[in-house]
């Protein structure tokens, strides 16, 4: 977690740590001046050791206290500041402050702000209003058409649902966008292999997708013949799709447009067990002609288009373009279209190479697509922000992209400012399809089912464990789903990480099967006081929370509980939900520690009500938090394991 806090926006009535914040600022402001109130509110941290709460590093207030030596500022400050309800003291070191959070005051109120948020699931906690008013746009996942969902697509899916669940506690109006490919070899191979080797009747009667790929296989013998007829035949295929594609053939958009429909059909049944939905199916098939050439005579226009002579050889939907040739003459958007060149932009001053626009044959390559589609969902969402969820093989691919539209005149928005790619890297151990398959290709489904089957054999191993599970099949799924989507988040976006089964699905250590274990052992606590003791949270009032002042295990969760809010601006700033699984792991590791030494049924069976309802209070409130925690990852928490 960054222990930086606050971040900009204080919201004090959701947020304990902002009403500390202010505190502090409003109390050095009185002795130091008004114009250190908002350093000080901004420049707060976390103590990382010793026995205090918050530090301040009296150096970061040199802007406005030029002339002040930074060991005096702090001692003055220790000298004169007079505890409060909030900060029961305040220590110098050096040119460092410390303070300590009074007790009783954190432990009430923490409380107080998270239990009081629960009853309102529309503004749970840890949610804040720092997007009111702001609009994203994110695309994530994005697979192509008619092709079986595998690994590769996976962890833009995780890490896309993640984001858009932050931007939505931080309060943006989020549209979920999955853009469906059409346009690559595979599929014109497909379309290919359909028209000579498909059956219609077989595709409504089978299972689409995997009839499709079976399809695929067929035709994909004939592509990768060393030579004879059948190679030819099928090289011609696939050029002529691109043509029949570019000028609207009736017959292939309508074969193209039902493996669309089937394609979404099954990719929702697997967003479904992922616990994921989208707002919009666009996709390549929904770029407009218009918007394209708009695009292209405009940089025409600007003289930006040059023409270069391109090495035979097709890409991925995003891949990495041929070797370039650029033709000398004037750069003159009619005069290179005359020429049957392609059509290219020279970025070598950006160091971005030269990426093609225009195939010679008057195709639109992938990146110039990508430009009309971002400018058309502009005119469409008027977005404050749009994201692309991809993995950093195309790094250059959007660079090149932001680049041209940001040099385009007539471009409605700021690239700049409001388009970012979300890269990350590929997951180790797994082999993930290319055009070309292989005997390792790895499906999610066949993912999901291998975890899902491991997680029902580890529920039957250890009955003792576990409660009686009323859906045993749909336990299983869930927990299979989860220890597969926190490895994928668990790694920062930049980091590799090997895929291990035997790690993944364990209920011991740092794995998702242990989170959903921790909120289901909350649930169950509450379930039995409440059925053998009659022990409930009735009244928020009549909880006496000075009660858990004499174990320090409650403070130290009261205190981690309170850092919460924080942790969700700092993931959204960050783009990094790894901050969100760290913080899960911790919180979960300090509520299984302090089963023995805050113990609730103990205090029941010893008439002691009171102490075990403050408890029974502080372990509700840190499965509401856990819950959030988890749900914001697109986790299901569960009840019952």
């Amino acid at each position: 977690m960054d222990p930086h806090f606050p971040l900009p926006k204080s919201e004090p009535s959701a947020n304990f740590l902002h009403i500390i914040g202010t505190s502090i600022a409003s109390s050095l402001a009185n002795i130091l001046g008004d114009e250190v109130n908002q350093v000080v509110y901004a420049s707060i941290e976390i103590s990382t050791e010793g026995p205090y709460d918050l530090e301040l590093a009296v150096p970061k207030l040199g802007a406005v206290l030029k002339d002040m030596n930074p060991s005096e500022i702090a001692a003055k400050v220790a000298k004169e500041y007079t505890p409060d309800e909030l900060i029961e003291a305040v220590a110098a070191s050096g040119s460092s402050l410390s303070f300590n959070i009074r007790s009783a005051s954190m432990m009430r109120q923490v409380l107080e702000i998270i239990y009081s948020t629960s009853q309102t699931p529309k503004r749970g906690y840890g949610t804040n209003t720092l997007g009111n008013g702001k609009r994203l746009v994110i695309e994530f996942s994005s697979p192509d058409i008619a092709m079986p969902f595998h690994v590769g697509h996976r962890r833009s899916t995780v890490i896309g649902a993640a984001l858009s669940n932050l931007y939505a506690a931080n309060g943006w109006d989020v549209t979920k966008l999955n853009y469906l490919g059409y346009r690559g070899t595979q599929c014109a191979l497909l379309a290919a292999g359909f028209d000579k080797h498909g059956s219609k009747e077989k595709l409504e009667k089978e299972d689409p997708i995997m009839y499709l790929y079976g399809v695929y296989l067929v035709i994909y013998r004939d592509f990768k013949a060393k030579e004879g007829q059948r190679r030819d035949d099928t090289k011609q295929m696939v050029k002529d799709y691109f043509k029949r594609l570019e000028k609207g053939d009736p017959h292939l958009i309508e074969m193209l447009q039902r493996f669309r429909e089937l394609s979404i059909l099954e990719y929702i049944k697997i967003y479904e067990r992922l616990n994921v939905q989208f707002d919009v199916y666009d996709g390549e098939s929904l770029v407009s002609a218009e918007s394209i050439k708009d695009v292209m005579d405009q940089l025409g226009k600007q003289g930006l288009l040059i023409g270069v002579t391109m090495e035979d050889g097709r890409k991925s939907k995003r891949g990495k373009i041929a070797a370039l040739k650029v033709e000398e003459g004037e750069n003159k958007h009619e005069d290179l279209l005359a020429k049957d060149l392609a059509l290219a932009i020279d970025l070598n001053e950006f160091k971005l190479g030269k990426p093609v626009l225009q195939n010679p044959d008057g195709t639109a390559t992938p990146i110039l697509r990508d430009i009309a589609a971002a400018i058309d969902r502009y005119h469409k969402y008027h977005f404050d922000k749009m994201l692309y969820v991809v993995g950093n093989q195309q790094n250059l691919h959007f660079a090149q992209c932001f680049k041209i539209l940001s040099l385009l005149k007539d471009c409605p928005f700021d690239a700049s400012e409001k388009l970012k790619h979300i890269n990350f890297s590929q997951v180790k151990g797994m082999a993930i399809p290319t055009l070309w398959p292989s005997a390792n290709l790895v499906f999610l489904k066949d993912i999901l089912d291998s975890a899902k089957e491991m997680m029902m054999k580890r529920i039957k191993a250890s009955p003792e464990k576990f409660e009686t599970i009323e859906d045993l099949e749909l336990t299983s799924d869930q927990i299979g789903m989860t220890a597969v989507k926190v490895q994928d988040l668990q790694a920062k976006r930049s980091m590799s990480y090997h895929f291990d089964w035997e790690r993944v699905t364990s209920f011991e250590g740092d794995t998702g099967p242990y989170l959903q274990y921790t909120h289901a052992r909350l649930c169950s606590m509450e379930r039995m006081v409440a059925l053998e003791d009659g022990l409930a949270i009735s009244s928020l009032e009549s909880i006496d929370t000075s009660l858990l002042l004499s174990t320090p295990k409650a403070r130290e969760m009261v205190f981690y509980l309170a850092t919460f809010p924080d942790v969700v601006r700092t993931a959204l700033k960050t783009h990094e939900p790894s901050n969100l699984v760290t913080y899960c792991f911790k919180l979960a590791h300090l509520i299984s520690s302090a089963w023995e030494t805050l113990g609730v049924e103990v205090f029941v069976g010893r008439g002691e009500k009171e102490v075990a309802e403050a408890r029974l209070l502080l372990y509700a409130c840190a499965k509401n938090v856990l819950g959030s925690a988890m749900k914001m990852l697109s986790l299901t928490p569960l009840e019952r394991i």
